[in-house]
């Protein structure tokens, strides 16, 4: 079956050298976010029977000092060929104007030897250059106008917020051999704030009457001849950068993702 360690990883960390953004007002939240994982039974799976597992997405920092993310999840497939078990680490750092970024991204499949990928990314003369030190050391020349994860977040909130429905951009994370670039494309729904059919998560705190988009991105491998996307993820993301009602679709079947607690972290001072 074409389910990998890789997908599942380049997918969750999406949840984050183009022009810049307005100096206004976009402002992320230092949160953690936890969500269950399910099989997504609207969309007929090929050879997976169930699922279950968790997602923890924790973002921390500011345009000053930069983002941090850490993330991790662990899924358990029931499938024709028995128990399948992904567990996905990632770490990273990207600075505010999204011209350097730190990664470190771990699959461990069935709880063999790990995958790793580990390196920095330097935005250079305007092109991306990355320095692996994992799955080897090399150095990667990728180009002009490719987004970091969190600069491509900051781009869809700033798209949504102007009523702009496509946005596309290319956009690289790390995962999952330091050196792959995806194409996205991205489409935005228009903003909402009515509390039906929200989780109690997403209700309380600094979410309640918050605006939300829904948006939903395909992701396509750089230069392969290929259509049809490696995967779409959907979500709704509020106007402070947390995201609910997750649905990662990866062609033969896909998982839901529900927001089953949020907490907002400490915000440090910037005057960016």
């Amino acid at each position: 079956m074409p389910f990998a360690r890789s997908v599942l990883a380049a997918a969750t960390i999406a949840l984050v050298g183009g022009t810049a953004l307005p100096a206004a007002a976009i402002q992320l939240t230092p949160h953690r976010a936890t969500y269950a994982i399910s099989l997504d039974g609207s969309k007929p799976a090929n050879r997976v029977n169930g699922a279950d597992g968790q997602i923890v997405y924790e973002l921390r920092g500011n345009p000053c000092a930069g983002y941090s993310v850490q993330l991790r999840q662990s899924t358990d497939l029931a499938t024709e060929g028995g128990q399948v078990n992904s567990a996905v680490s990632t770490a990273t750092w990207e600075d505010g104007d999204g011209n350097s970024y730190r990664f470190r991204v771990t699959n461990t499949l069935n709880g063999e030897t790990p995958e790793e990928a580990d390196g920095v990314a330097e935005r250079k003369d305007g092109r991306l250059v990355v320095k692996a030190t994992k799955p080897e050391a090399d150095t990667i020349q990728l180009g002009k106008n490719v987004m970091l994860p969190t600069q491509h977040v900051l781009r869809l909130i700033n798209s949504a917020e102007q009523g702009e429905p496509i946005l596309e951009a290319s956009v690289f994370d790390g995962s999952p051999d330091a050196k792959k670039v995806y194409d996205t494309l991205s489409v935005i729904g228009r903003g909402m704030s009515d509390p039906k059919g929200l989780e109690n998560a997403a209700t309380s705190g600094d979410l309640a009457g918050r605006t939300r988009y829904p948006v939903t991105v395909s992701y396509y491998e750089r230069g392969a001849a290929k259509e049809t996307p490696d995967y779409i993820i959907s979500f709704d993301i509020f106007d402070n950068g947390v995201s609910r009602n997750l649905k990662l679709d990866y062609g033969e079947f896909a998982l839901r993702g529900t927001l089953i607690s949020y907490e907002a972290l400490p915000k440090e001072e910037c005057a960016k």
